[in-house]
């Protein structure tokens, strides 16, 4: 576990509804196992507590925050829920990052790069933002909370990072952030299985 004064708390996001794939994503089989439980073994060594968002633990005995009720929906509210919650359940934490339960080939390297400057950060792909691998200061999040009124429509996460000021960290690969939202795109994933992780070189860019 990396070692620091303030607790490295990794959220698996994995509270959505997945309708395109008939059953949650968390549960899909992929290479033979479970893609919660790929999420899992690939971090529980660089993080010091694991915690899933999500409405159960999914068999897995890990602690598990459900979204607010008053929430928007999406991954904002999900991220709103969490920076109100997490230190109950990570108690210490300053920060946390976030990675969506359908993504197979998450940079391995996703902790360290993002929890190095202060505030609010997300990674950037060759094309795109892709701010559901963030991280999150909840005293940021709550502030930019307050500014969005209950039963406003739900705001997107391109939203929220701008308005917590988010910093970007580049990676060269976007395969490293393919996610998984169709049955016909979790037989591409696995074509892809065999290619080599994409590894990213240590750029950040300003927002």
């Amino acid at each position: 576990m990396p070692a620091s004064d303030s607790p490295h708390c990794l959220v698996i996001l994995a509270g959505g509804q997945s309708r395109r794939m008939g059953r949650p994503k968390a549960t899909i089989l992929f290479d033979g196992q479970r893609l919660i439980d790929r999420l899992i073994a690939r971090y529980e060594d660089m993080a010091d507590r694991i915690i899933l968002s999500a409405p159960e633990d999914f068999g897995t005995g890990l602690p598990f925050i459900a979204d607010d009720p008053d929430s928007p929906g999406g991954p904002v509210g999900a991220i709103y829920t969490l920076s109100k919650k997490i230190r109950d359940v990570c108690p210490g934490a300053e920060r946390f990052v976030t990675v969506p339960v359908d993504a197979p080939f998450p940079p391995k390297d996703l902790i360290s790069r993002l929890t190095g400057p202060d505030g609010c950060t997300v990674a950037e792909g060759q094309e795109r933002l892709h701010p559901t691998f963030g991280c999150w200061d909840p005293a940021i999040i709550s502030a930019v909370h307050h500014t969005h009124e209950t039963g406003d429509r739900a705001p997107s996460l391109h939203w929220l990072v701008k308005q917590c000021g988010a910093r970007t960290v580049f990676w060269e690969e976007d395969k490293a952030f393919l996610n998984i939202n169709t049955p016909e795109e979790l037989a591409a994933a696995k074509d892809r299985e065999k290619e080599k992780p994409a590894h990213g070189r240590n750029v950040h860019r300003l927002r």
